[in-house]
């Protein structure tokens, strides 16, 4: 849940980006009954914007820096600039065990060299997709051996994350946390 009841920030719009929405208007009102085709129009206003002079775009700077002094106001008003950032993710632990593998996962590690034999010419994510059509493909009766795998795998992951938090890991997971921490106070002094 979000700590504050107010709305997120929306941001800020760059100059060429007030340029852009201005050329959908102007492409809007000229064909009101025509799809917007936004390849072909981007395209066009990317040009458009290369060959314009300076005073052509300075009204475009000049909306950009009104919305910069919005955008300022409203980080202000919402807490300042720390609560429009993303969170950091916690550094994992290498010694912490290693996920269990899904029945799909196994799959793949099994089939993945011989889809990739068969078609050499395929890129990784057309293999990810042939595998993906022949998993969805099996019957559950040839599914149930890497169904298996999984469940065993799932064992392993369970049993070995009880040793960890039990302490195994425990005592490393501090030291690490020491040692991020010692990095930290290194690089402000």
């Amino acid at each position: 849940m979000r700590e504050c009841s107010k709305p997120p920030v929306r941001g800020k719009t760059s100059p060429y980006g007030f340029f852009v929405k201005m050329c959908y208007e102007e492409h809007k009102k000229k064909f009101p009954n025509e799809n917007v085709q936004v390849p072909e129009i981007s395209k066009k206003c990317s040009d458009k914007w290369k060959t314009m002079n300076d005073d052509e775009k300075r009204r475009f700077y000049e909306l950009a820096q009104k919305d910069q002094e919005r955008y300022q106001a409203e980080v202000a008003a919402y807490g300042g600039e720390d609560h429009t950032r993303k969170r950091k993710r916690p550094k994992k632990d290498p010694n912490a065990p290693k996920r269990a593998l899904s029945a799909f996962f196994f799959f793949s590690q099994e089939r993945r060299p011989e889809v990739q034999a068969k078609h050499v010419e395929w890129k990784v994510m057309q293999v990810a997709q042939e595998l993906g059509r022949m998993w969805k493909d099996m019957t559950l009766e040839d599914r149930d051996i890497y169904e298996q795998r999984a469940a065993a795998d799932k064992e392993r992951y369970a049993v070995e994350m009880q040793e960890y938090k039990a302490g195994l890991g425990a005592a490393q997971a501090e030291q690490m946390a020491q040692a991020a921490q010692s990095q930290d106070a290194q690089l402000y002094y």
